[in-house]
Parts: C-alpha cells; sequence; structure tokens
C-alpha cells in the first residue's frame, strides 16, 4: 500500500513544478493577470496585436474585450510575451513626446 504523502514526494520537472504552485495559488496574487484584466481596450489591441506579429492568426479582434481567463495556457503565455515586450520598450522611450517634435528643422 502506498502511503498518501509518497505522492508528494514523486520527482516532478520544474515545468509541472511551476504549473502545480500557480494553481494553488490565488487567482488575484497572478500580476499577470491582475495587470492585463485592469487595462483598457487600447492596450490589450496592442498586446494582441504585437502577440499575432510573431504568432499570425492566434488572436481576433473580438478577443480584445476578454478577460485573461478568457484565454488557454498557451495564449496566455503569447500575452505574457507580448506585455513583457511592452514593458521593455516603456524603459527605452521618454515619458512622452511633446507634439511640437512634429516640426523638422529646415
Amino acid at each position: 500500500m502506498t502511503h498518501p504523502q509518497d505522492a508528494r514526494l514523486q520527482p516532478i520537472t520544474f515545468d509541472e513544478f511551476q504549473k502545480r504552485w500557480r494553481q494553488m495559488r490565488d487567482r488575484h496574487a497572478n500580476p499577470a493577470l491582475r495587470y492585463f484584466n485592469q487595462q483598457n481596450h487600447a492596450f490589450k489591441f496592442c498586446v494582441l496585436t504585437l502577440a499575432n506579429q510573431d504568432h499570425p492568426k492566434t488572436f481576433k479582434v473580438n478577443d480584445v474585450g476578454e478577460p485573461f481567463e478568457f484565454f488557454d495556457e498557451r495564449r496566455r503565455e503569447l500575452i505574457i510575451e507580448a506585455m513583457n515586450k511592452l514593458a521593455r520598450w516603456g524603459q527605452t522611450l521618454p515619458r512622452q513626446f511633446s507634439t511640437a517634435d512634429r516640426v523638422l528643422p529646415d
């Protein structure tokens, strides 16, 4: 007979560990879910468009209004990758641009 605690001692892959740990965690403790769901449609449109650039036809226009939980695990991964790209761009750009910059020197 196998003791119930023995099941916890079975080796698992790191990927499986990540999945189990995240599933046991409170949904609101998930920063990707929380930040994606808090954003407006324009941000979500940019994220899904960026994800579609690398993986064409993965997301549709009507997916823009959907919450993070709506998407399957693979598409959530693509959303996270796209949000990480946007975050890196935010570090390379100034806080905002002046509309006066539309005028070029002669």
